[in-house]
């Protein structure tokens, strides 16, 4: 669905068919802030609909690397140690906090933990050879623009990003949208029902760590 279906939509169940109280431009708002809605509940959901990998070289000496300007939701930190492509020898890198940093060595070698501060990412130990670090992450949705556009979610939940933005015109009418609550509590089940059943090729399974991990049994 585009944005003008869409709208279209959402003007139908705010009973403004031809849009002489809600103006396309609010309109526009509200879709863009449901289509974020979405993606939020989407990544809690555990779904990696948005997931992509980027690359970068490190340097040496340096410990902080500036993240992605879309950048919303890690998944994964890992370096390249060796080979390339299905050769590669790679290691994935362990979150930590900022106060757990002292429980690492300083000094220069092989990234082992990391942790994130606003807009980068701090690696420990600081780099001594220019390896390949790869982030796994979710980047923010990019808002609509023109009336061409389709919101940025799964097809099934291109109905769920009208439902939340007419919330927005109902509040803005100071009307309780009773006949939109079942609908917005249906693809909120289903989306609940999909981060309980994400994977079905095989039955559920615990993750096993070593109790003590690389920082001591006090973590």
């Amino acid at each position: 669905m585009t944005r003008l279906e869409l709208r279209t939509l959402m003007l139908s169940w705010l009973d403004d068919d031809q849009s002489g109280y809600f103006t396309a431009a609010q309109c526009n708002v509200w879709l863009n802030l449901a289509q974020r809605q979405v993606q939020m509940m989407l990544l809690q959901a555990g779904e990696n609909y948005y997931m992509k990998p980027v690359t970068t070289t490190l340097v040496y000496s340096q410990p902080d690397y500036v993240l992605p300007s879309d950048f919303m939701v890690e998944h994964r930190l890992e370096i390249v140690l060796s080979g390339t492509g299905t050769t590669e020898n790679r290691q994935p890198l362990m979150p930590i906090t900022t106060n757990q940093q002292d429980l690492i060595a300083i000094g220069l070698g092989n990234p082992t933990h990391y942790y994130i501060k606003k807009d980068r990412v701090t690696i420990s130990p600081t780099p001594s050879t220019a390896l390949v670090m790869r982030l796994y992450y979710s980047p923010r949705v990019a808002d609509m623009t023109s009336d061409s556009d389709s919101p940025d979610v799964p097809e099934q939940y291109m109905e769920f990003v009208a439902i939340l933005a007419a919330y927005d015109g109902f509040i803005k009418d100071d009307r309780a949208p009773a006949n939109l609550v079942l609908k917005k509590e249906k693809y909120e089940t289903m989306l609940k029902q999909m981060s309980e059943d994400r994977l079905q090729d095989l039955s559920r399974q615990v993750v096993m760590v070593n109790d003590y991990d690389a920082l001591g049994p006090f973590y």
